[in-house]
């Protein structure tokens, strides 16, 4: 058995916020690749046929969706949330080289799995795309739902090799994380990004109609290179903690007979994720722009949540896994509060940003090109509604997180059944009141509920996790927010009232001098507060800002 003072040197909070602040500086740059991606696809393609003139916006991000759909549904959710706690368990517990002969087996059988699947959706291309626009989908001109359909079938067809890459990515950041390695998976994906944006550049400057054949192909050629990209740039990592590769598809080991007991009610819960999801795109394709504004909406909600809540929650997991592996349920209970804690903090003001910010944002940011105001009007009104789900949203992805540390996944399928429910009823309510709109809302409704099942479950199951001191960083969270609401009101009324002449220079000012004011008050009355939680998020500042500085020194 492991010493205990090895795994508190690694799991303490000073090695928390540390491994956090790697993965969000890491995973801020990803994002902020993956935000220059998107924009630079909404500068060439608009947002909706009427500005784009082209029904490249819908089809493309339909399109493009799929791939990372079927991977979830087939492969997706066994090798994040059931491989890795294996994995780490025969670390803790058994001998390396068993636990890479696991690890060789499962990277083998989910290669051929993903290798079958890609081979068959791309011969069924054309029933995917017919049953993702089951319910109809716009027809303007010479844009019917059939062209629609050709279009977003041929950009998929290139797109679904993407589903291999998107596995061996998973695998090999997955053992790299169980080893405390974070850095590698967290900036893996700015390679994915600057692959795309350089498609994009040739894309822009072809000569022909932006939907002749050969700007296809170059967009769909382009952005799976992206993806295969992002897995390939983390094997020399992998290499280097020593891999112990077997060509091994070993059926009757222990560990696999355990993952793929506990993948079929893993696979119930995808599976079930899936068609509420199915059910967004079909609802979204319907209205002119109303799929690339809920994936562009999107893009900005998951910005907050990959770079904060994911960092903390990739950070812990490994933690958890092996806490319970180890059974040290008060250190399980205690890693848990903290991660809920240090999330509340750093997740309730971005809410508040794009709450209160999100046309300034998006107009300074997206308005360029074929991207118009209609288009920032569109975005602006389905990010509201997301950011009302921000808080809950990460929340509960934490919770179902510590579900699969347990080894525990017959629960969060069992709860997400009535999440689905709950998530198509409301995307049917709201989407008639509020059409795209609606979807973001039924979205955060959804997540609402969840997070209320998993976390009264979770409570049942474990007993006290510390619900005070988990009410209190709330209360202070939401009190420094509601502090923050005002300035950044305040701030805005009084740059719009100075500075009436409409600009770029004034875009800017409308968005950035509320945001700065905003989280200046939001962290001074957090202070005034005493929320303990900013002493974790100075770490992981702090850290975040060390990391940067040491990249480019060393180039």
């Amino acid at each position: 058995m492991e010493d205990d003072s090895l795994y508190l040197s690694r799991d303490e909070p000073q090695a928390f916020a540390r491994n956090a602040g790697i993965m969000a500086l890491g995973t801020l740059l990803s994002r902020v690749t993956g935000f220059l991606r998107y924009a630079s696809l909404a500068y060439v393609l608009g947002l909706t046929l009427q500005y784009g003139r082209t029904n490249l916006p819908s089809t493309y991000n339909l399109a493009n969706s799929l791939p990372n759909m079927i991977f979830d549904l087939v492969m997706g959710g066994i090798i994040a949330s059931l491989f890795i706690p294996v994995f780490v368990e025969y670390l803790s517990t058994r001998s390396r080289e068993e636990a890479w002969y696991v690890a060789s087996a499962v990277t083998n059988l989910s290669l051929i799995i993903l290798g079958v699947v890609t081979v068959a959706g791309i011969v069924a291309s054309p029933l995917i795309i017919r049953l993702m626009t089951v319910f109809g989908s716009y027809s303007t001109g010479e844009v019917t739902t059939q062209v629609v359909r050709d279009q977003a079938a041929f950009f998929l067809r290139f797109f679904l090799p993407q589903i291999i890459f998107y596995g061996l990515s998973a695998i090999v950041g997955g053992l790299l994380n169980a080893h405390r390695h974070f850095t590698a998976p967290a900036f893996a994906p700015i390679a994915n990004n600057l692959v795309v944006i350089g498609t994009v550049i040739l894309f822009n400057f072809l000569p022909g109609p932006r939907d002749n054949q050969l700007h296809l192909v170059v967009l769909g050629v382009g952005t799976t290179l992206g993806v295969a990209a992002q897995a390939l740039v983390q094997l020399p990592v992998l290499f280097r903690i020593g891999i112990r590769y077997t060509p091994s598809l070993d059926f009757r080991h222990p560990a696999i007979r355990k993952i793929g007991r506990l993948a079929v009610p893993l696979l119930g819960y995808i599976l079930l994720w899936q068609v509420g999801t199915w059910f967004v795109f079909a609802l979204a394709i319907k209205v002119d722009g109303g799929v690339p504004s809920y994936q562009y909406a999107q893009l900005f909600f998951q910005l907050p949540y990959g770079v904060f809540a994911v960092s903390i929650i990739t950070a812990i997991f490994p933690a958890m896994s092996e806490h319970h592996a180890l059974r040290r349920l008060p250190r399980f209970k205690e890693t848990v509060n903290q991660g809920l804690r240090a999330t509340l903090a750093v997740i309730v003001p971005c809410a508040v940003v794009y709450l209160m910010l999100n046309k300034p944002i998006i107009r300074f940011l997206l308005q360029h090109g074929f991207f118009k105001a209609g288009d920032t009007e569109l975005l602006s009104g389905v990010l509201f509604f997301f950011a009302l789900g921000l808080v809950p949203y990460s929340i509960d992805m934490l919770l179902t997180k510590t579900f699969y540390s347990l080894q525990d996944t017959r629960t969060p399928m069992v709860i997400n059944c009535f999440v689905v429910a709950v998530n198509i009823g409301a995307n049917l309510l709201f989407f008639r009141w509020l059409g795209v709109k609606g979807l973001a809302l039924g979205f955060t409704t959804a997540y609402i509920f969840s997070m209320l099942m998993d976390g009264t479950v979770l409570r049942l199951r474990l007993g006290r996790l510390g619900g005070r001191k988990l009410l209190a960083t709330l209360a202070k969270a939401l009190a420094s927010g509601g502090a923050m609401a005002l300035v950044i009101f305040a701030t805005r009324y009084l740059v719009e009232e100075l500075h009436p002449h409409t600009g770029l220079f004034r875009d800017l000012l409308l968005m950035a001098l509320p945001m700065a004011n905003g989280l200046a008050a939001y962290f001074f009355m957090a202070h005034a507060l005493r929320m303990e939680e900013l002493e974790f998020i100075r770490r992981m500042v702090k850290r975040l800002l060390a990391s940067s500085v040491r990249r480019r020194r060393t180039g």
